[in-house]
């Protein structure tokens, strides 16, 4: 278990600049090399990504959406799996993504696959009208996950599913433990919080579900472990991914952050060593009425 201190869980919540949007500004950014970060993520917990989209009874021809699908790793394979007489829908706040997700659809041969730049309340998607709507790893960005977490359910059709996966920073293991991965966690949450997000959603979403109004609750949790070289790779991709934030925060140097990603990668080329995930709890629901 992480324990962040007092200091760094006191500071203030950046807020959106529009009181309407429950997104605040992604702390990793829009880039290539977060694309690339996203892309390991998908490594480390797609196939069970995979497989809960399964329990949750995804089918040939369903209609899906995908909110906050980054490059679209998730939304393709869904558009896969429900063929040509189905729909995916992947929606992600940052151009950069949604273009690369439009790209490799076209490079799938996936024409049923489409992406729209939007937040994370999918303002331009008509309610009911989706078999499955989903997300990973967003909610744990947004300062009123709730508010995205209804409009998930609105979007849904009766007797659909509502699919979600959030980090929960406070669980993983190292041994022997190091210190750096100790150190990025603190900093991973402190900054977190800074942008308005919770670290620790994880553990809350089957609160949240019920507070949506979600019926039949199902809920697991899934921890990567190295051997699976991708697992050790987020630490130092996500640390060097959070930099410029964690600099202008005054919560970290240039040069501690640099350290802290030697290490990180060190830490990855060891076989000695084993390293976790944190854990991703996965939520699912059927939307009944």
């Amino acid at each position: 278990m992480v324990v962040v201190p007092d200091s760094l869980l006191e500071l203030p919540r950046a807020r959106s600049a529009n009181a309407d949007h429950t997104m605040t500004s992604y702390v990793l950014g829009e880039s290539n090399a977060e694309a690339e970060r996203l892309r390991i993520l998908d490594a480390v917990y797609g196939e069970t990504s995979h497989t809960l989209f399964q329990r949750a009874g995804l089918r040939e021809g369903w209609r899906c959406a995908d909110l906050g699908c980054g490059p679209g790793h998730s939304a393709l394979w869904l558009a896969e799996q429900v063929g040509p007489s189905g729909h995916v829908t992947g929606v992600d706040c940052a151009e950069l993504f949604v273009n690369l997700a439009r790209t490799n659809a076209r490079q799938r041969n996936l024409d049923h696959a489409h992406f729209i730049k939007d937040d994370s309340t999918a303002a331009g998607l008509p309610n009911a009208s989706f078999d499955l709507v989903y997300s990973r790893c967003l909610l744990s960005h947004l300062s009123d996950p709730l508010a995205v977490l209804r409009r998930m359910a609105a979007l849904t059709k009766p007797g659909g599913a509502v699919v979600v996966e959030d980090i929960d920073c406070g669980g993983g293991f190292a041994h022997p433990e190091s210190p750096a991965r100790m150190r990025h966690l603190e900093l991973y949450q402190a900054i977190v919080r800074l942008h308005g997000g919770d670290p620790l959603l994880g553990r809350k979403l089957p609160r949240l579900f019920r507070e949506a109004g979600l019926d039949e609750i199902h809920v697991e949790i899934v921890t990567p472990v190295e051997p699976f070289t991708q697992v050790k790779l987020l630490y130092p991709l996500t640390l060097a991914g959070l930099k410029p934030s964690l600099i202008r925060a005054s919560l970290a140097t240039a040069d501690e952050v640099d350290a802290l990603v030697a290490d990180l990668h060190a830490l990855a080329s060891d076989s000695a060593k084993t390293v976790s995930s944190c854990p991703l709890v996965q939520v699912w629901a059927r939307r009944l009425v």
